[in-house]
């Protein structure tokens, strides 16, 4: 058979109720095991488990802390590190060869008015050789009623993967791996008793197969439905039940009726000071118990805001820092703040400080009385795009507006070139009278531009010079004078006659002004004379000779 590499991650995220626990150290928070029992021992060929006390050898017993917060394991690429806030996580057990066996256990006693349940949150993997499945690699989780000296058969836990592993995912066709879920242990039915958490990950007997597990408790001792505090100003309250079960069903005081479906409960207007409600949450089938949670709504005189901006943006490659001071700046001070990648808040972002995938992203805000808000930010990690349509052909003096070829995107500025480089900026974009390639640049917010072309064509009638090449100035009435003619967009600048010596007899200023064959006033004689005329094309803007001759007949 294949071998199926299988990796136990778990996190215990909620240990909350209304009695007042006593479990220091439960989330690792001191950096050390204190508190916790480590024992280590072996597992035999029949799958029978022998551990002893002892002290955290390295290796097999790991503490993590805020310098390991950028690191991820090397078979499910997630953070080894919790991402729910919290500072310190452990690892138990390891990769290498050893039919060993580790487990840490947590001894507490339940209070004797205790309506809480523990909380847990948990993903695993075990590498599969192929053995019988009590050869396995398994990672176990068990509850232990120490008063009355037995074992809780529900939630109980036994991963290997010889199991069906429900909600397991397969990488590369030889990593099974579980995502986040969660469970909970109702300790209302263990009042005034005694309990052990257990957690063991053990290799297979042969000791060529290993399992480990990363664990994390959350040390808060209050309710385990969260929101259930709110402050002057705020009209809703969502009361939210702890992510990853199957259903939830939510109940006011009586527990008669049910009110609501889902994980998250809005109530609007916000209840009076004092509501009461629960919520029954149900497992998916195999991994825990039906449970029900009590919460108790508190209404706090302070004020709360949180402010988010609507959205941030970067360039492809750069990164958004959703926890700069700038992004909620506006909001209530002292508030805790944690990031999302739902607007449940049941999936932590695991580094708000360097978000490089665009979508939308959940910040939650909660002030030291517990009061709290979610709200959406927008990421924009992208290059502005622009969709250039070629305007029709126009001819001149008609222009053409450069910023009427394509759809302006709010927040983009644009600006227009000459040249593919964009350093010659346009004078006049909205009246274009040249025909040609031009550049319309456009830029976010962040800084990221891009360069689109648009050709414009802008066509040009034909100017004409048109003179006579015989004129009579007899006064006549007929043909007396010689000028020329313009037509187009064509400047007149002089209009000059010689005789055939090459003496200039003539020069007209003005395209009105005619030459009637004189010169100083006196009439010349009959001949070939010659006419050089200059002037300026208006559309390229260049100057224009034309010559020809003309003969003057008497």
């Amino acid at each position: 058979m294949r071998t199926l590499k299988i990796l136990v991650l778990m996190l215990l995220a909620g240990f909350k109720c209304f009695a007042q626990l006593n479990a220091p150290n439960i989330g690792f928070e001191d950096g050390t095991f204190d508190h916790w029992l480590c024992s280590t021992g072996k597992i035999d060929t029949a799958g029978n488990i022998v551990v002893f006390p002892g002290v955290p050898v390295p290796t097999m017993y790991t503490v993590l802390g805020p310098g390991d917060a950028r690191l991820v394991d090397y078979y499910g690429n997630f953070p080894v590190l919790t991402p729910n806030g919290s500072k310190h996580s452990i690892r138990l057990g390891n990769i290498a060869h050893g039919n060993t066996v580790q487990r840490i256990s947590y001894t507490l006693d339940v209070p004797a008015a205790a309506t809480n349940s523990i909380i847990f949150n948990y993903a695993v993997i075990l590498e599969n050789p192929g053995h019988l499945p009590y050869q396995q690699p398994k990672f176990t989780f068990r509850v232990f009623d120490v008063t009355d000296n037995t074992y809780l058969d529900c939630p109980a836990f036994d991963f290997n993967t010889s199991n069906e592993l429900p909600g397991f995912k397969v990488k590369d066709d030889s990593v099974f791996y579980k995502d986040w879920s969660t469970a909970t242990v109702d300790l209302k039915n263990y009042r005034g008793k005694t309990v052990r958490l257990e957690f063991t990950v053990n290799h297979c007997p042969f000791g060529q197969h290993f399992g480990y597990v990363y664990l994390d408790v959350d040390e808060s001792v209050d309710s385990s439905i969260n929101g259930n505090a709110y402050c002057n100003g705020q009209n809703t309250v969502t009361l939210s039940a702890p992510a990853g079960f199957a259903s939830y069903t939510w109940y006011g005081d009586d527990m008669a009726v049910p009110i609501d479906t889902g994980q998250n409960l809005h109530i609007t207007p916000a209840p009076p000071d004092g509501a009461k409600y629960a919520v029954r949450i149900t497992p998916y089938n195999g991994l825990g118990c039906i449970d029900t949670l009590y919460t108790i709504v508190n209404k706090i005189d302070n004020g709360f805001k949180l402010n988010v901006a609507d959205t941030l943006r970067a360039c492809p490659g750069s990164a958004v820092d959703l926890t700069a001071p700038a992004v909620t700046a506006g909001s209530s001070a002292g508030m805790k703040l944690s990031y999302y990648t739902d607007s449940l808040a049941a999936h932590y972002l695991a580094y708000p400080d360097k978000v490089y995938t665009p979508g939308a992203y959940y910040i939650k805000g909660t002030n030291a009385e517990g009061c709290t808000n979610i709200v959406k930010v927008q990421v924009d990690i992208a290059l502005p795009v622009i969709t250039v349509t070629d305007p029709p052909e126009v001819t001149y003096p008609e222009t053409v507006d450069l910023s009427k070829t394509f759809t302006p995107q709010p927040g983009i500025t644009y600006r227009y070139y000459k040249n593919a480089e964009a350093t010659s900026p346009v004078e006049d974009y909205t009246a274009v009278v040249r025909g040609g390639t031009y550049y319309i640049e456009g830029t976010t917010a962040a800084g990221c531009s891009v360069i689109a072309a648009v050709n414009v064509k802008v066509n040009v009638p034909p100017f004409t010079i048109n003179a006579p090449n015989v004129f009579t100035p007899n006064n006549d009435g007929i043909n007396d004078n010689f000028m020329v003619g313009l037509k187009g967009y064509l400047s007149f600048i002089s209009l000059k006659i010689y005789n055939r010596y090459g003496m200039l007899v003539y020069t007209a200023k003005t395209s009105a002004e005619f030459w009637d064959g004189r010169f100083n006033g006196r009439q010349l004689p009959a001949g070939t004379y010659y006419w050089v005329f200059e002037g300026v094309d208006e559309y390229y803007d260049k100057k224009v000779t034309r010559a020809a001759s003309i003969t003057l007949l008497r």
